[in-house]
């Protein structure tokens, strides 16, 4: 029920600041999708890119204190985590992983067949049928999680009408290839961008190394390439300071930079064996 009350929160914050929200995953899943509560330690919500510092503005005022910032999390840069004395923390999302378009275009797309659910006594939007299909799946996929029941209730079980509606939502959004990883048909995409970082992410295999190529690969510019593997590499200073309760020394920093040194040289070298046979 905490979740379903920081869903209410965020929903009472939008409103008051004419922020464009969509409630994604956990308790905004709808009915059909579901087998029984959905568990749920957050709240996820996917916020037009425009009104994103807004929101978070807002939720500085009302007692919400930044644990991650969009740089701090996954590859993706894709979230911001926030936290609240009373509420569960909440997952500001400005894109979702696995979504390719311009992140507001892909919003406006997934806005426009927004229905109305209650949360906690509020009235919340949430992405049509089809879009949580497809969030769950590529949701999953992202996580290696290709055989639990996600997929199998937002795929496997769906009609050919509803694949269909998917499909083309895909087709709008630019997640052909993070649905095709999800749903057995990733070899239909074999040269395309993106093709190995999803092979990598829906295998399960969390090597840092394998991640880090495949990120590096997937970036769209040789200079978010660069970032990209610059990023997955040093140290986040940001993180250790979450995970310490305060700011790292620099002898943490230092030893950080050391663990992380090692460890990268480590998997890049069974990578370049892999490679090499």
């Amino acid at each position: 029920m905490g979740v379903r009350f920081a869903h209410a929160a965020l929903q009472v914050l939008a409103d008051d600041h004419d922020v464009d929200v969509l409630h994604i995953k956990g308790p905004a899943v709808d009915e059909v999708l579901l087998d029984g509560e959905r568990p749920s330690v957050d709240a996820d919500v996917l916020v037009r890119p425009a009104h994103v510092d807004r929101l978070i503005s807002a939720m500085h005022e009302h007692g919400w204190s930044t644990r991650y910032r969009f740089e701090d999390g996954s590859a993706f840069e894709h979230a911001s985590t926030l936290v609240h004395p009373f509420l569960a923390p909440v997952d500001v999302h400005r894109r979702f992983p696995g979504i390719d378009a311009d992140a507001g275009s892909a919003f406006d797309r997934l806005w426009s067949e927004r229905h109305v659910t209650d949360l906690a006594g509020m009235p919340c939007a949430v992405p049509s049928v089809a879009a949580q299909r497809l969030v769950l799946v590529i949701h999953a996929a992202r996580a290696g999680r290709l055989g639990e029941g996600d997929i199998t209730r937002s795929w496997d079980a769906a009609t050919d009408d509803e694949r269909a509606a998917v499909l083309a939502l895909a087709d709008d959004v630019g997640a052909q290839v993070a649905l095709a990883s999800g749903t057995g048909r990733l070899d239909d995409f074999v040269g395309a961008p993106g093709y190995e970082l999803w092979k990598v992410l829906s295998s399960g295999d969390r090597s840092r190394s394998r991640l880090w190529v495949a990120r590096v690969r997937a970036a769209p510019t040789r200079r978010s390439a660069l970032r990209v593997a610059v990023r997955l590499v040093v140290p986040n200073r940001h993180r250790m300071e979450a995970s310490l309760g305060r700011p790292p020394t620099p002898r943490e920093v230092a030893a950080a930079y050391v663990d992380s040194a090692r460890r990268s040289a480590k998997e890049l070298a069974k990578v370049a064996r892999g490679v090499h046979r």
